[in-house]
């Protein structure tokens, strides 16, 4: 499909736009530029709703709501909890399966891995890890997760935790992630983060049949629309199941290969204004 056939659909069909937070609706210094906030705002003036859909907590994603002064449904821990910023209501939140998540954090502490449970009854806003873990040369909690935790002697659960993340060595997080998919496949919804090469790798863990996807259908739902209303763009693997269910998925150029792939359209990497770019093209 051409662009100007997409720009026709836009005036016609998408009413939603959903959006990422890093390496997409950010840059890679993670700023939040005047371009792409105008961008957002000449959206929000052509009518469309805006949703952040992010793996981030909603703590750490409400002040981008506030700067681009959305008011609809944000999308937080994945898919995991959808929140309303209209009335500040917790819409939908759902958690690990409490043994499922006990095994798995149990199971962490007896390899010595690098891991935060983001707790249930918290909503995900307490943060908390084992006493020891982290520390490693490089600040890995506050570069890849920009969060501090709460360090206890055991991590004990007492309620389904919203999302379990957890960042160490490749090799280390390359065979737990292949021995997690044959222990707890069906259980949990776990996705690996990182490339061939990298030093670091990641994991994070939310509940089964959970996804930034199933996340953005209840959000469209509540809004009184449907997928083929819906413009999504993302860029790493978190987002794949957001992409694809949306009517337009969009992967940024700086995005995972395999997000990529699944994408109806690219958009320039995040460094250019990409998502920016990608938004005023289709409104022009």
């Amino acid at each position: 499909m051409a662009l100007e056939d997409e720009v026709q659909d836009l005036n016609l069909n998408y009413r939603l736009l959903a959006l990422d937070i890093d390496g997409t609706l950010l840059n890679s210094k993670s700023e939040l530029t005047a371009r792409t906030k105008a961008a957002i705002f000449s959206a929000k003036e052509r009518g469309l709703k805006v949703v952040l859909a992010t793996g981030r907590r909603l703590g750490s994603t409400l002040p981008f709501a506030e700067a681009l002064g959305l008011d609809e449904l944000v999308i937080v821990h994945n898919g995991a909890l959808v929140y309303d910023l209209f009335s500040g209501r917790t819409l939908i939140q759902r958690g690990i399966d409490l043994a499922a998540a006990q095994e798995i954090v149990d199971k962490l502490d007896s390899l010595g891995i690098n891991y935060v449970v983001y707790t249930g009854d918290s909503a995900g806003e307490r943060v908390i890890a084992a006493q020891g873990s982290w520390d490693e040369p490089e600040n890995l909690l506050g570069y890849y997760l920009g969060e501090e935790a709460e360090f206890l002697e055991k991590v004990n659960l007492e309620a389904s935790p919203m999302r379990i993340s957890l960042i160490d060595r490749a090799d280390k997080i390359d065979a737990l992630y292949v021995e997690f998919a044959a222990s707890f496949g069906g259980k949990v919804n776990g996705m690996l983060f990182g490339s061939k090469g990298d030093t670091w790798k990641g994991i994070e863990i939310i509940p089964a049949d959970c996804n930034k996807g199933t996340g953005l259908a209840l959000a469209a739902e509540r809004l009184g629309l449907e997928a083929k209303h819906v413009v999504a763009i993302g860029d790493n693997v978190n987002d794949i199941e957001m992409i694809t269910w949306a009517g337009l998925g969009v992967a940024m150029a700086n995005g995972s290969q395999e997000l990529k792939q699944k994408a109806k359209r690219i958009a320039p990497h995040c460094d250019e204004d990409g998502a920016a770019q990608f938004i005023e093209e289709l409104l022009a």
